[in-house]
């Protein structure tokens, strides 16, 4: 029999799952995301009737999970930019993985508990989070944009990942390698452990005491009143104070 989804696009529609009890969601397969906070529960699939129809949304534990049945080949043309969405609203977000080119926004949650955001592939992800201690793993071409206010941050970048954040992070340790980038410019934190590595590149705003270690051909610039603890820069890296 051959198969539905591939051809052109079919007609649009919508769908309601009947989920809840999660507090972590896990989006791959080039599907979009939109998820928000909210005291109730709901999970709705906008987009393809075709691709709604092998769209996968199931709750194991705490985790929400979200995905195309990878079985079936999809249309040429295929996007996370308006093929398939998911709109989810739920009381609290501690974690959120994207993979497989997914992209989407995440806003709106202000909690005293720790958050993990992890973005594989070419995903991509807008926050707007107020959280505890916060870990941000971004990697391959994936991006983070957006809002935080944060208790501590872990930022780890890798292969060509990108974060741009505005807000607050306490204090921060940011492992960044390969072309990576962090515009951490108007993210205001305290004390910092900084290690860059390959041909990575970081700004950063801070009042604190700044540890550094750069490797390679990296580069960090720093603004603020911080005062240089460790410091480490060998090969063709640079450091410097805005």
């Amino acid at each position: 029999m051959e198969d539905e989804t591939k051809g052109q696009p079919g007609p649009t529609t919508g769908k309601e799952y009947s989920v809840q009890g999660f507090s972590e969601v896990e989006v791959s397969s080039v599907v979009g995301f939109e998820i928000t906070q909210s005291p109730n529960y709901s999970v709705r699939a906008t987009g393809d009737e075709k691709l709604i129809e092998r769209l996968q949304v199931e709750v194991s534990g705490q985790t929400l999970r979200i995905g195309l049945n990878c079985s079936h080949r999809v249309f040429p043309g295929f996007s996370s930019s308006g093929n398939v969405k998911a709109i989810v609203t739920m009381p609290t977000l501690k974690k959120l993985a994207a993979s497989g080119a997914s992209t989407g926004t995440a806003k709106g949650f202000t909690s005293g508990d720790d958050f993990d955001l992890t973005l594989s592939g070419a995903s991509g992800a807008e926050i707007g989070v107020e959280a505890g201690k916060t870990t941000v793993a971004v990697s391959g071409a994936g991006r983070v944009t957006g809002e935080l206010k944060a208790k501590n941050t872990e930022l780890e970048l890798s292969g060509a990942s990108h974060c741009e954040l505005t807000g607050t992070g306490g204090d921060m340790r940011l492992d960044s390698s390969g072309a990576s980038k962090a515009n951490l410019s108007k993210f205001q934190i305290q004390n910092a452990d900084v290690d860059l590595s390959g041909a990575s590149q970081a700004r950063i705003n801070m009042n604190g005491t700044l540890n550094v270690d750069l490797s390679g051909a990296s580069s960090l610039e720093y603004a603020g009143n911080a005062v240089v603890g460790k410091k480490s820069v060998t090969g063709v890296s640079k450091m410097n104070q805005r």
